[in-house]
């Protein structure tokens, strides 16, 4: 039999969530239609979302867990994957091995390294590196090495585009070197405003800006955490369009508070962005 393609959803999608009420379509009593479910990124699933899922697979299908249970907890109520595989109530299959190419990687050698409690190697690299350390005494001094090192060093190193292929993270929104200071500050150095800007629920709104959804719209169909571009600001029709994924979605200026700029994200934000992948069955 042929391989079939089948888009990867979010469980929110999976299960039909109705947008204005929060409640899902797809439940015990109207289960969904598979044999075998692979879920990834389980490690961001909270409780009360994996209890729906759950509630609405058939009792006959086979359940595939997929994540990393060191990444950080979800960000709603339990640690649904460390909890299941603590339990052994379940076979766990770990992955430990560094393949070649990986293993070239400091930044993946650098991660096992902290699981294992070995303190990173921060020494500057001998020649080509994925990995860096830039020091910093106080946050003023790290926002002005980020702006370097975003704008200018990193592009000239690597020849990088600095909106499109660089995305800063950091642990937090608040602070001098938090998320929403750094975008402000990143978005004045890569993408100062001209006359056609909007702005609205703090942010400011320009061609050019890289942004970010915030909560799942399913009429636009865009989802929490895509990523995209503002193509055009209308001040007299008091209109934004954004780009995502190669379509062009109209904004008014009242729903703006469903984009942020994304020169900057959090940890946990980037971790919910969903990127659409495929899963193949036969």
């Amino acid at each position: 039999m042929p391989w079939i393609a089948i888009e990867a959803k979010t469980i929110h999608r999976l299960l039909a969530v109705d947008p204005r009420t929060g409640w899902f379509k797809r439940d015990r009593a109207s289960p969904l239609d598979c044999g075998l479910l692979a879920v990834d990124e389980t490690s961001m699933v909270d409780v009360l979302l994996m209890r729906s899922l759950l509630a609405a697979a058939p009792g006959e299908a086979a359940l595939l867990i997929v994540g990393d249970v060191d990444q950080l907890p979800s960000v709603g109520p339990g640690q649904v994957l460390a909890d299941i595989i603590a339990s052994g109530a379940v076979p766990v299959v770990r992955l430990t091995e560094v393949f070649r190419q990986a293993a070239r990687s400091r930044i993946v050698t650098t991660a096992h390294g902290i699981n294992r409690g070995a303190i990173p190697d921060l020494s500057r690299p001998e020649g080509d590196s994925d990995f860096y350390f830039v020091a910093a005494e106080d946050p003023e001094t790290a926002v002005s090495r980020i702006v370097e090192l975003v704008k200018t060093r990193i592009p000239r190193r690597f020849g990088l585009d600095p909106v499109r292929d660089i995305q800063v993270l950091c642990p937090m929104n608040r602070g001098g070197a938090g998320a929403r200071s750094l975008n402000i500050e990143l978005q004045a150095a890569l993408n100062p405003a001209g006359e056609r800007k909007v702005e609205r629920f703090g942010w400011t709104f320009a061609p050019g800006d890289k942004v970010m959804q915030i909560e799942n719209d399913y009429d636009k169909e865009v989802y929490n955490g895509d990523i995209g571009a503002v193509v055009e600001v209308d001040p007299e029709a008091g209109e934004l369009t954004a780009r995502f994924e190669g379509r062009d979605l109209l904004y008014g200026f009242g729903e703006l508070d469903a984009l942020v700029p994304t020169y900057v994200a959090t940890v946990a934000r980037a971790r919910a962005r969903n990127t659409r992948r495929w899963w193949s069955r036969c």
